[in-house]
């Protein structure tokens, strides 16, 4: 990207997804990226022991070559220089948002591009009713859906296991659904971070796409479902994913066919729009029933999931062997809230229920096995 006027970009939670995002930025754009870490201890150790320099493994080319890139400052809530945020990328786990915000609010106002590219789903009501009380600060805000694979080696050094792109779409305070493709292609002219991220070669190398946010839904729905599947399954059952493959097919079966029932009511306008928008002047074509039929999606995650991104370790996985909480109340979990708050009847998510109930008790096996050891 050229010009004058170097581009800042925050990102805060400097985990899998923040550094396959940030490698990006710094090869292939003038950004000044600026990873914000959770306490100077860790600022610390990134700066004196990795030297500010962060990598990331392609296990999926040959011979798996590491890539490396160097950061100019990284900093933590107690270091933080006190200058607007101009673009934030939001990567912690959803549990961690509010917290990790909480710092930075004062830098924060409606002139601030911030993009949530988080697993699972409820961030946005999280937002909007403890966050960003006043709509009039509120700030521009867009949803990211990466599809890479990523998880961590050592220390600040990743394996990206999987390439899968990553979708972005301005993402509404209210509860609209659709947009046209005028009002898409204004963020991609006049916004700042929407010309960052499409800027060549960064989206090609990164597979980067800005749509609608009808089409960026479709993709996000998309993936939570082969989040619900895969990482629930995996760490329960503590296997990388391409160890389930060959065996996950009647699991994977009963999550999807209960999730989507739930989201086809929760999502109403998505699952109607080829009915009411398909072939209309401004407005996408979208494939939704093709696309969210039951046997296509246990195909396409077991593909996704356990072929292309075989060599991958689940970031719920990862958290239940470093004994980290997990995620699971926005995924899984959420969907059993949305069957609550929607009255869809006590059975409508028993299989999300029971699969939840799972993965924490794997959680709380092997924090238990840590304090007592493994007794098998």
């Amino acid at each position: 990207m050229t010009g004058t006027t170097r581009p800042t970009v925050h990102i805060l939670g400097f985990g899998s997804m923040g550094t396959v995002l940030a490698l990006d930025l710094l090869r292939y754009t003038n950004a000044n990226v600026i990873p914000l870490f959770r306490s100077n201890e860790k600022v610390e150790l990134f700066q004196k022991e990795a030297n500010n320099v962060f990598g990331m493994k392609k296990l999926y080319l040959t011979d798996a070559p590491l890539i490396t890139a160097q950061v100019e400052q990284s900093e933590s809530p107690e270091s933080f220089s006190g200058v607007h945020i101009d673009n934030i990328v939001i990567t912690t786990k959803t549990y961690q948002t509010k917290d990790a915000l909480k710092p930075y609010l004062p830098y924060i106002d409606s002139k601030t591009n911030m993009v949530l590219i988080q697993n699972g789903l409820g961030v946005l009501e999280l937002l909007k009713e403890e966050i960003f009380l006043d709509e009039k600060t509120r700030p521009q805000l867009f949803q990211g859906v990466i599809s890479h694979g990523v998880y961590q080696d050592v220390g600040f050094i990743y394996n990206h296991a999987g390439f899968a792109g990553m979708k972005c779409s301005r993402l509404p305070w209210d509860d609209t659904v659709i947009q046209t493709k005028s009002f898409m292609e204004k963020d991609l002219k006049d916004n700042e971070l929407v010309r960052l991220f499409m800027s060549k070669p960064m989206c090609e190398e990164f597979g980067m796409e800005f749509m609608t946010y009808q089409e960026m839904l479709s993709g996000q729905l998309f993936k939570f479902l082969v989040n619900s599947c895969i990482n629930p399954v995996t760490a329960t059952v503590d296997a990388v994913n391409g160890e389930i493959g060959n065996s996950c097919e009647e699991i994977f079966s009963l999550i999807i066919e209960e999730s989507l029932q739930i989201l086809k009511v929760v999502y109403k306008p998505l699952f109607d729009y080829e009915l009411n928008y398909n072939g209309k002047p401004d407005y996408p074509t979208l494939e939704i029933e093709s696309v969210f039929n039951l046997d296509n999606l246990v195909k396409k995650i077991i593909h996704i999931g356990c072929v292309i991104n075989k060599k991958n370790s689940s970031s719920m996985r990862q958290d239940t062997l470093y004994l980290r909480d997990i995620e699971i109340e926005y995924i899984n979990g959420y969907v059993v809230r949305l069957a609550e708050k929607f009255k869809l009847g006590a059975d409508a998510a028993k299989v999300n229920k029971t699969v939840s109930a799972f993965a924490k008790l794997r959680l709380g096996l092997n924090r238990t096995r840590k304090v007592e050891g493994d007794k098998r």
